[in-house]
């Protein structure tokens, strides 16, 4: 995206955000910081079926609902996500909120210290490559200095900053809250498939792999999480007992719902803490 599209996103986003309410003012408990999930999403190298980015969406968004009777958070922007991301007729006229959502979330994921470009998929190589530039990815001693800053916050690009000023003030957000399910294998009695594959046998093992973004919008600041849960009496443990007899599905919701408390205990906890010390 060039500067000049950059510019003249921002200006169609502050014209259309100040001549219309597109968004509802929230209307629940206002208390704990306002968070706007922004997208849900795989920009890993191995391909994850909609539907089951679709159901960890909904799970996290009921995670955060179920967070806000603690007082340390409320959502906002509801309407928007309720809706499945589709924004209102007059919205889509001026621009497409869910390709601005999208690139924010790459963003933060290229100039994130975890990010390795041979583990992600096409599209994010391509805007990793035009943010960073494709020399910085043969650079071994700025990898290294990225590798460094893994636990630490940094900022996203100057131009996606302005854009999440802007997002936050149309919403009332705090914080975007952006998730990278980077994989989610399944392995069968014989055989190895990923979870693009619809599964209704017994899994012998399942894992999930899961960044989380958490962006300052009045700084730009980003707080990068990273969530492995595994099939282990552990993980299950923490859901209750559910028997052997568990389908991959089955068994993909419980590793949804483990893997939604821990990025929203993350993100209210050490996330907030350190944005907030360095903001």
């Amino acid at each position: 995206m060039t500067l000049k599209k950059i510019l003249s996103l921002i200006f169609l986003l502050t014209i259309f955000f100040t001549a219309s309410a597109f968004a509802k003012p929230f209307e629940g408990k206002n208390t704990g910081i306002g968070i706007f999930i922004g997208e849900v999403a795989c920009y890993g190298e191995h391909e994850i079926r909609p539907e089951f980015l679709e159901t960890f969406k909904e799970q996290l968004w009921q995670t955060l609902k179920d967070f806000e009777d603690k007082g340390k958070l409320h959502t906002v922007g509801d309407d928007y996500w309720i809706g499945g991301g589709n924004p209102s007729s007059e919205f889509v006229d001026v621009i497409n909120v869910n390709a601005v959502l999208q690139d924010l979330h790459m963003d933060a994921i290229a100039y994130g210290p975890s990010f390795q470009k041979e583990n992600a998929n096409v599209k994010m190589i391509f805007y990793a490559e035009r943010a960073l530039g494709e020399d910085y990815f043969w650079d071994d001693d700025k990898l290294a200095a990225r590798k460094k800053m893994i636990g630490k916050p940094y900022h996203i690009s100057p131009k996606m900053t302005e854009i999440a000023k802007t997002v936050g003030k149309e919403y009332g957000a705090d914080y975007l809250l952006f998730c990278n399910l980077v994989d989610a294998d399944i392995v069968l009695k014989n055989s190895i498939f990923n979870a693009s594959t619809t599964l209704s046998e017994r899994p012998k093992q399942i894992k999930m792999a899961t960044f989380f973004y958490l962006i300052d919008v009045k700084s730009g600041l980003v707080y990068e999480g990273y969530n492995f849960s595994d099939k282990t009496g552990q993980i299950l443990n923490l859901l209750g007992q559910y028997g052997k007899a568990m389908t991959a599905p089955n068994l993909l919701q419980c590793m949804f719902e483990v893997q939604s408390k821990r990025i929203v205990e993350d993100m209210c906890n050490a996330g907030q803490k350190i944005l907030g010390k360095n903001s």
